[in-house]
């Protein structure tokens, strides 16, 4: 890695795991960056009682010192709940720049109206803060939902229980979700797919004003918009905006609420 070029801490999705970013890894270490990958509580392998104890503020201190223990302010990288950890990252760190994946926003994750049936099973554990992990036709019907068959086939059995205390905070918007707009002060780049069921496009584009972030939408892609089959549409305007942006020293300018 060059010295012009910052390390770049990947922060997965709940029901995720640091290997599912490995498209992502490998496409960034190959133009000459350092890449690590945060690993949330409960899982690698998965534990139970760890998830049981563990909501989004226990992630966030993951995500934390996963940053703290780089050698360099860095560059993160968030897919949906890692989106979420990166903007409270971003908050209280020297990020050098922010890339949202998917992401949750730090507010309330307004669920969709064709996805709530797939909700509905789920929320027993949910409310109770119990690990989650839904069903495989769940699983394929919102977040892989428009990846080809065989990349669901592949997909699913990688998928692991999660924090049903994090998605609860999530679902309801608790203190725990919000992130200090204002704080945020390095470039942050938005990018969504137009045909996810997890965050709805209009909570992508209120993230983007609210960051006065570029926005980059691909239209086709679902919430699991890091998948193997969208790499090369979707990483590498994702890379040119961080070159250019890094290569200007930018500083972005806040929308004001």
């Amino acid at each position: 890695m060059t010295s012009e070029k910052p390390p770049i801490l990947f922060l997965h999705s709940i029901f995720g795991t640091p290997e599912l970013y490995r498209p992502w890894l490998e496409f960034f270490r190959a133009t000459g960056y350092e890449c690590r990958a945060a690993t949330m509580p409960g899982r690698n392998p998965t534990d139970r009682e760890v998830l049981s104890a563990s909501g989004v503020a226990e992630f966030f201190e993951a995500a934390l010192a996963a940053y703290d223990s780089l050698d360099a302010p860095a560059v993160v990288v968030g897919h949906s709940i890692g989106g979420l950890l990166g903007q409270k990252l971003a908050a209280v760190r020297d990020v050098r720049a922010l890339v949202l994946l998917a992401s949750i926003p730090a507010g309330v994750l307004w669920p969709q109206l064709r996805s709530l049936p797939h909700l509905v099973p789920i929320l027993p554990a949910v409310l109770a803060g119990r690990p989650v992990l839904p069903n495989a036709r769940t699983m394929r019907a919102v977040p892989l939902s428009t990846l080809p068959t065989a990349e669901q086939d592949e997909l699913v059995p990688k998928l692991v229980p999660d924090s049903g205390k994090a998605f609860r905070a999530l679902t309801l918007g608790t203190p725990s979700v919000r992130a200090n707009r204002r704080s945020v002060r390095c470039p942050v780049l938005v990018v969504s797919g137009g045909s996810d069921r997890n965050v709805a496009p209009w909570i992508s584009r209120r993230i983007a004003k609210r960051y006065s972030a570029e926005h980059q939408m691909h239209p086709d892609m679902p919430h699991w918009i890091i998948a193997e089959s969208g790499l090369q549409r979707v990483a590498p305007p994702v890379l040119e905006w961080l070159e250019r942006v890094l290569a200007s020293g930018h500083e972005c300018e806040l929308a004001t609420e």
